[in-house]
């Protein structure tokens, strides 16, 4: 839903946001269709976190669709900055092995250079003239998110990197000229 919410938004901002070298649903695919088999759509069904999740982005993309900055934010910008970390921490948590296995979410290979990547996309975010009310909606936005993901992760029981999330909205309101 959040990829189609992008897909469907018409604000310039968003779409300028929304690269396709981030978007994980076909890695995230991939990731499910290892762990539960090819029919696991028809198995699976969303938790209750993930369902306020998606209703949040539905909310966000029909009311104020400049937040779903915060979610490209969130969801992107956080799998690509911690995702060699947790790719390797769950193969070998998993003991998946080295060939990626288990892992493609956490894998963008069509990023050269993630420091690089990262810097042009706060490039971008910097170029949109938001007042200081809509930045503070947004850094609001990636909290509410990181907060609904963790709950996520919690149902699933994962362990929540609340240290690297700390740091990802420092840097964010630092992007944003908020500190």
């Amino acid at each position: 839903d959040m990829e189609l919410a992008f897909d469907e938004c018409q604000l310039e901002e968003v779409k300028l946001m929304d690269d396709k070298e981030l978007r994980r649903l076909d890695a995230l695919t991939t990731d499910m269709d290892y762990f539960y088999g090819q029919e696991w759509k028809s198995v699976i069904t969303p938790s209750l976190f993930t369902q306020k999740y998606v209703t949040r982005i539905q909310e966000v993309a029909a009311t104020k669709p400049y937040l779903l900055i915060a979610h490209q934010y969130t969801r992107y910008l956080g799998d690509l900055f911690g995702g060699q970390m947790m790719g390797g921490m769950a193969s070998r948590s998993l003991d998946l092995g080295s060939n990626g296995d288990g892992v493609a979410f956490y894998t963008f290979d069509e990023i050269d250079s993630a420091k690089n990547f990262i810097t042009d996309w706060y490039s971008r975010l910097n170029s949109f003239n938001l007042t200081q009310e809509q930045k503070q909606e947004i850094v609001d936005e990636a909290n509410l998110v990181f907060d609904l993901n963790v709950g996520i992760l919690e149902e699933l029981e994962g362990s929540p990197f609340k240290a690297i999330w700390s740091m990802a909205i420092y840097s964010l309101k630092e992007k944003l000229g908020m500190l």
